[in-house]
């Protein structure tokens, strides 16, 4: 394999966690950062979304990864639940409209209530940002798998989203803008999906006007 992680730049992948292959059957894991499909296809996504004035954005992560560097900003935040700065993402210990960009790969799955979670991701988010969301395969299976309870085969999580996840957010986010891109590793090729969560018009325009292939799912208040 000649291509380089996107994360660190490395070119040796290896299986990744118990033994498995990506879906293409290409090794999944960069060998020197253990990025894994998702980590470098978000980043694919946001190199298409960066620009000079993100120097002067405000950005918080819930969970760290490899998506994003903390110089793209003018301040960087992480959240990692249990640990440092430790955020309960159904009640968020913060302002409305205290980040530019908020971003929240992979963990709404691990949270009880994720109506309150979603609604309080946007309240933080100030009124021309965005809120980068992603959760674990949606367009794997139908319908979304909600146990109600952490199951422990299922890596602690509530739930199993399917690819009725877009209903739920319009559901759950009513007067929002949600837009979703396809995001790809470059490395196996194994696509995955990005969210959008916007308050306005405007700031959903400025995402359509990148180089990504933006699809509306829903058009706000």
């Amino acid at each position: 394999m000649n291509i380089n992680c996107n994360i660190c730049g490395h070119k040796g992948f290896g299986a990744g966690p118990g033994g498995r292959m990506s879906a293409s059957g290409l090794p999944p894991r960069c060998e020197k950062c253990n990025s894994l499909e998702r980590h470098r296809a978000y980043k694919e996504v946001f190199f298409k979304l960066i620009e000079d004035s993100y120097k002067r954005k405000s950005f918080i992560q819930f969970s760290p990864d490899g998506t994003v560097e903390p110089e793209w900003f003018a301040s960087y935040e992480v959240s990692t639940y249990g640990g440092e700065n430790s955020l309960d993402l159904q009640k968020i210990d913060k302002p409305s409209h205290s980040y530019d960009i908020v971003m929240c790969n992979h963990v709404l799955e691990h949270v009880p209530y994720d109506n309150a979670a979603l609604n309080e991701l946007l309240r933080i988010t100030k009124t021309n940002g965005f809120v980068f969301l992603t959760v674990p395969s949606p367009a794997t299976q139908e319908r979304t798998t909600d146990w109600g309870y952490p199951k422990e085969e299922q890596h602690g999580h509530y739930r199993i989203y399917g690819n009725d996840f877009k209903e739920i957010l319009k559901r759950y986010l009513p007067n929002a803008w949600i837009l979703s891109v396809e995001a790809i590793d470059s490395v196996t090729k194994s696509n995955d999906l990005v969210f959008f969560l916007l308050h306005n018009k405007s700031s959903a325009a400025k995402l359509q006007d990148t180089q990504l292939p933006i699809i509306v799912l829903q058009k706000g208040s």
